[in-house]
Parts: structure tokens; sequence; C-alpha cells
């Protein structure tokens, strides 16, 4: 009796990262008259699929990231990525990149363009970034502005509680703090810096693709082509009196 046979977890998991590490590697390294932005230096840039699986949350996804759509390397997909991987790096809690891929499963972006962008949050400037939104909220709403050191003292509280038995930070702060000013000037700065990152990557885009155009088609300026017609005419004459 044949019975049918069953991939685990584990198998899947295999299958989609040497699949997808292979349709990876076979993407063009030079630009193409489509796309003339170089694709070998995103692929060094951003991390492979398997760096990305590595994660044990986004691992869970493994058997949904099988669509190529998800790691194409051209411009509607990467400019996608770009708005969901800023936006997602203003979420004030740990899980980012969850919900960077989430969004990309939807929307059809590239990975690990939008799993890089979540990074923009970081140790470095997490705290600048949160000070910032909050004075944005507090202006907005009227509520007194708070200092540095009580947000790294948030951070830590938030920290201790969400990967150890630490006490509440929103009950511990509650009387310190407007959450409402604080999610808002989030909300507000996270939306701006990801429509801006977005046109700005398109733009680049754009930019890249006609000067490396032009360069390939021998285009030249204005006040250059009359001087190259000069210098053909004379080069010509010379030609002719010989």
């Amino acid at each position: 009796m044949i019975t049918s046979v069953h991939l685990n977890f584990f198998d899947s998991y295999l299958i989609i990262t040497v699949s997808l590490s292979s349709y990876i590697n076979q993407l063009p390294n030079k630009p193409t008259s489509r796309n003339a932005v170089p694709r070998h230096k995103l692929k060094k840039w951003l991390p492979t699929p398997e760096q990305i699986l590595k994660n044990k949350t986004l691992k869970l996804f493994a058997p949904h990231l099988a669509d190529p759509r998800l790691w194409h390397f051209n411009r509607r997909c990467l400019n996608k990525a770009v708005y969901i991987g800023v936006m997602s790096s203003f979420f004030p809690l740990p899980g980012q990149m969850l919900i960077a891929l989430v969004f990309c499963l939807y929307f059809r972006a590239n990975v690990p363009m939008a799993v890089a962008l979540t990074w923009i949050t970081n140790p470095l400037t997490t705290i600048p970034i949160f000070y910032v939104a909050y004075w944005l909220g507090a202006v907005i709403f009227d509520v007194p502005m708070i200092d540095f050191e009580l947000i790294g003292h948030m951070l830590s509280a938030l920290s201790l509680w969400i990967f150890s038995d630490g006490a509440n930070p929103f009950v511990t702060y509650r009387d310190s703090i407007s959450l409402t000013a604080f999610l808002t000037g989030l909300l507000i700065i996270g939306t701006i810096s990801s429509i801006v990152c977005g046109i700005l990557f398109n733009f680049v885009w754009r930019f890249k693709v006609v000067a490396t155009w032009k360069k390939r088609h021998g285009y030249r300026p204005p006040h250059l082509l009359k001087k190259y017609q000069k210098d053909k005419y004379h080069k010509e004459q010379q030609q002719r009196e010989k």
C-alpha cells in the first residue's frame, strides 16, 4: 500500500532556502537596458534567505516564502519594500521584522530589503527617534515633555518585561508619560519617513537608469555635442585635403 509522503517543517524549510538561494544567485549582476541598477551590490548589502530564515519567528513563515516575487530585485518590488521596511522600523515593540515580512507577503514586496530597513531603529538610534516622536506628540496634545533618561529607563524596563520577569512599563510609567502622544508622534514620523524614503529611492533608481542609458548610447549634452560636431567636421576636412 502506497502511503502519501508528507514533508515535515524541516524538509520544507531546506527546500525553500536552497531554491531561493539558487534563484537569487542566478539573477544577472550586470545592468540591463531595463534595469541599470547594480543588482550584485544590492545582493551583497541585503540579507540572504538563509540569514532571514535563521530567525526563529520568521522561520515559521518558510512555507509561504517560495513566491519568487518576494525576492525580485526590480524597482517595483524594492520600492514597495522601502515603504514597508521604513514604516515597520518605527513600531515601538519587538517584532519589527515580523511585521515587515507579513506586509511583504501581502503586497509581494522584496523581503531582504524590507527586513534590512527595519534596523533603522537600532540601539544607537532608538532613543533619539523616540525622543523626537514624543516631542512631536507632546506638541500636538499639549502634554509635558520628558527627558532622554526617562526614555532610556522605559526601554530597559520594556525589554525586561518582554524577555524576562520585569514589571509592565505601561503601568509603571503611566503617570509619567502620555502613551497617546508617543504613539501619535511615532505614527507621524514613520509615515513621513516612509513616504520620503520611498520617493527618494524611486528617484535615485530612475536617475541611475537614465544615466546608465545615456552613457551606454553615447549621449552628449548640447554644449559638448556642438564641440564634437565641430571636431568631427575639421577631421573630415583634413582627411579630404590629404
